[in-house]
């Protein structure tokens, strides 16, 4: 049996009532693992480098067995970039790669610039036009329910290639659900927390995992979701924060 175990934190209140954003997780877990992921998250909310959480909001549900789906992992690309000019440059072209506009790509960079403040989840930009398509605000869309299919597996994959925090691996698996989902068609996302300057572009089944793409120190971040129109948000978006989906790195 596996639960949906989601968190959200924030300072200064919970998020509805205008509390600054501080973390967020979602996993997909077996019932032996509930007790040791549940205190890892909240772990996760008190000792933040943005700041100790003072809500935290934890919701854990059973997931059908038939109702979760399987998909594969991204394949993995680093790019090294100079400086954060560059990484954005590299960050274009890949997006581009992929068929999305550049009005598309140069509205999602000036939306994550502006952010006066994180927002929990991501923002759709229709890949031709450069539109906002959700209406979510500040909330954005919040990708939810997924994990990997095997993850003592996948941490022994990551740590053999040195990757031995959560980042990339949270990341991944996030990206691999993005991209498999209806009409999405690549995504762009740099790390809200200070010491984390990587980001990543997602697209064409690679994940661009790019060195710089923010500077040292600053808490501005987000994603953006590429979209190919017409579409049918309310599907999106039901897949995005709904369906359960298990990625497989054998895939």
């Amino acid at each position: 049996m596996l639960y949906s175990i989601r968190m959200r934190s924030a300072q200064g209140g919970a998020h509805e009532h205008g509390g600054h954003h501080i973390s967020g997780a979602e996993r997909l877990i077996t019932t032996q693992d509930l007790t040791t992921i549940t205190e890892n998250l909240i772990q996760r909310a008190l000792t933040h480098e943005k700041g100790r959480a003072d809500f935290i909001r934890l919701t854990i549900e059973e997931v059908k067995p038939k109702d979760i789906i399987t998909i594969p992992m991204l394949k993995m690309e680093t790019y090294t970039a100079i400086d954060v000019s560059d990484g954005h440059k590299n960050a274009c072209e890949f997006l581009a790669n992929a068929g999305i506009s550049k009005i598309a790509i140069d509205n999602a960079i000036s939306s994550l610039l502006s952010l006066q403040e994180n927002m929990r989840g991501a923002i759709l930009i229709d890949a031709t036009t450069g539109k906002r398509l959700d209406n979510t605000g500040m909330r954005g869309i919040r990708v939810s329910r997924m994990d990997f299919k095997d993850t003592l597996q996948a941490k022994k994959h990551f740590d053999e290639l040195g990757y031995t925090d959560n980042h990339v691996q949270e990341a991944l698996v996030l990206a691999s659900k993005v991209l498999s989902a209806p009409n999405v068609v690549g995504e762009l996302c740099w790390s809200d927390d200070p010491n984390y300057i990587i980001g990543y572009v997602s697209a064409n089944n690679i994940y661009h995992r790019i060195t710089k793409m923010k500077p040292l120190h600053s808490n501005q971040g987000g994603r953006v979701f590429f979209v190919k129109t017409p579409v049918d948000i309310t599907v999106l978006q039901n897949y995005l924060e709904r369906q359960p989906v298990l990625v497989d790195i054998n895939l």
